[in-house]
């Protein structure tokens, strides 16, 4: 009632007659109320006493130390890297390739003095030339960002900045497939134009496009519901929960029938909510969303294999193997 979002409240909060509740939905119309919802309810109940973290997972008490790696420069940056700096442990690097002698110098004079928890290194170099991303050990980085690059100011159409992103992800892409390095890295690109989306899909369909289109969504959005700018200020913040995808089997049995229902129980033993789930066996299928389901029907019947994952928010929650959890 007093305007506070939570995402993840305690199982014990009760719900007074004033509160809102958040729900995930396609549109506000997809949004069906159960015609019990103020009478009794036949779904089994939880014993909260009972409720218990399985020693397989436990929660972070300290932030994690990367190794980051910034491909691509433009007014964003800055900004970008601040607040990469908020979700970093102290000690971490963070190694930035450019050629501008302008942008050089803004990072050792000033965006040095700006930041406490990241180190920060510079290489020379061109994001588009495959000798320049070979020579920074790729396989040593825990994320690779590329930004839309307007470095050169007599060349920033966004139409350059997207060719330049393309050209150097068909690079990486490349040095990933010739590499027998088991380690693997992700990558986060930001993108002007939504058309460019399905080339770089063709050229790496796991990595994920930031671009003006999501901004759009976000303020089509706020203009059907000023108060959802909250929920987004609690998502996006460090402190905020944090979406996973984790091991199917870390929560329910490998290749038996599953309601979805089931699945949302067991992470709430865990603290965390299931959000929807991903089977990798459709992860190069564009038409099925490469095998993303997000809020699927609560009676539906759901099989998983070993590699599958079920994604949940989580506030700052991992598992005891890294192979297990992966956050974005």
């Amino acid at each position: 009632a007093d305007g506070t979002v939570k995402i993840l409240p305690p199982l014990h909060t009760l719900i007074n007659i004033d509160d809102q509740i958040i729900v995930i939905a396609e549109d506000d119309d997809k949004i069906i109320l159960s015609k019990d919802y103020l009478g009794p309810t036949s779904l089994p109940v939880i014993n909260h006493n009972a409720v218990s973290l399985s020693t397989q997972m436990t929660r972070r008490t300290t932030k994690i130390v990367e190794r980051n790696l910034l491909l691509g420069w433009n007014n964003t940056a800055p900004l970008t890297i601040k607040e990469l700096d908020t979700y970093v442990a102290r000690g971490s690097e963070l190694h930035i390739l450019t050629n501008s002698d302008e942008i050089k110098k803004f990072i050792n004079e000033q965006l040095i003095n700006e930041v406490t928890e990241q180190n920060i290194f510079v290489h020379s170099g061109n994001l588009t030339n495959k000798f320049d991303l070979e020579k920074l050990n790729l396989f040593s980085y825990n994320y690779i960002i590329l930004l839309a690059n307007e470095e050169n100011k007599e060349q920033n159409l966004s139409e350059d900045a997207d060719a330049e992103c393309l050209i150097c992800l068909l690079h990486l892409r490349d040095i990933i497939d010739k590499s027998n390095n088991e380690k693997k890295f992700s990558i986060v690109i930001e993108m002007h134009d939504i058309r460019n989306r399905q080339l770089a899909n063709i050229t790496y369909a796991d990595d994920f496009i930031v671009s003006p289109h999501l901004i759009s969504k976000y303020i089509s959005q706020l203009s059907e519901n000023k108060n959802i700018k909250r929920v987004y200020d609690v998502l996006l913040t460090a402190d905020g929960p944090e979406i996973y995808f984790c091991s199917a089997s870390m929560f329910v049995p490998l290749e038996t029938p599953i309601s979805y229902y089931e699945i949302l129980q067991e992470t709430l033993k865990y603290e965390c909510i299931a959000i929807g789930y991903r089977l990798m066996k459709y992860l190069h299928d564009e038409t099925r969303f490469y095998g993303i389901v997000l809020n699927p029907d609560k009676q539906e019947q759901v099989i998983f294999s070993k590699h599958d994952k079920i994604i949940i928010l989580a506030e700052q929650f991992i598992s005891s193997s890294q192979d297990n959890c992966t956050n974005f």
